[in-house]
């Protein structure tokens, strides 16, 4: 791993903690501050740089990273040696948390995109904030099916759709998981490249340049600094085949903290 350990917990130069991190995790949902401050002194605090593995596929499983802050995307080798992207997270996700659970080895490679903080728990400190706080446990269980739900549904769509049904719905899940409403349409606030969505959607780097293009050309999406702005939905979801689709693709919201 090309990380170091934050000694207290505190990242270097800012006010983020684990605390912070974890009132603002969906696994933690329902706690209170006093529980939360406990969970918090367990875990400890990693620095990532760019580009460096956290954890790699078929690596044991030792405990449970929570994305603190950068981003983070997971990548499966496939058979014939191609990558394919199965998610992105984004600040206070869960990764991987089915591996840790189960404690069997992690079935994808989580790569950092630019510098990151996560927050480590180890297996034994997860198990026993489940054993002795249930509704992590409820927490737990909501997020493993939501991770299952949404690859499953990824991978469909490589297999059903064309290149240009597989981008336009890797799209919209991110979307869905990351996007925000303004005047001028849908803004996926998570920076993507070319490659990252060819990854995603299981393309060749050139068909990933030349749909995006197309879709630019048509006026369907704007892309500016890697931030993809949607601002044709209906003519994206035509691409997608969305009327005749039987996907329940809300799933991919579901990363977002319960109240």
């Amino acid at each position: 791993m090309g990380s170091h350990v934050i000694v207290g917990a505190r990242t270097p130069g800012s006010a983020l903690t684990a605390s912070d991190v974890l009132h603002r995790c969906v696994l933690t949902a329902g706690l209170d501050e006093a529980h939360i401050e406990r969970i918090a002194r367990a875990s400890r605090m990693y620095s990532f740089s760019a580009q460096s593995e956290v954890f790699e596929e078929g690596e044991p499983s030792k405990g449970l990273w929570i994305l603190g802050r950068g981003r983070l995307r997971l990548v499966h080798v496939m058979a014939d040696g191609r990558q394919q992207v199965v998610g992105f997270k984004g600040p206070d996700m869960p990764v991987e948390l089915t591996s840790v659970l189960d404690g069997r080895p992690y079935t994808a490679t989580a790569v950092v995109q630019d510098d990151a903080v996560l927050v480590f728990l180890p297996r034994p400190v997860l198990l026993s904030v489940v054993r002795r706080y249930p509704v992590t446990l409820h927490n737990a269980i909501d997020q493993v099916c939501l991770e299952m739900r949404q690859r499953d549904i990824a991978s469909a769509v490589t297999t059903l759709k064309d290149s240009r049904g597989r981008i336009a719905c890797g799209l919209l899940h991110l979307m869905r998981q990351f996007g925000t409403q303004d005047e001028n349409g849908v803004r996926i606030g998570y920076r993507l490249t070319r490659q990252d969505i060819a990854d995603r959607a299981g393309v060749t780097l050139e068909t990933a340049i030349r749909v995006i293009s197309e879709y630019q050309r048509e006026g369907i999406v704007r892309t500016k600094s890697q931030i993809i702005e949607i601002v044709d939905m209906r003519r994206l979801m035509a691409y997608a085949g969305c009327d005749d689709c039987q996907f329940d693709c809300s799933v991919f919201a579901g990363n977002r903290r319960k109240p």
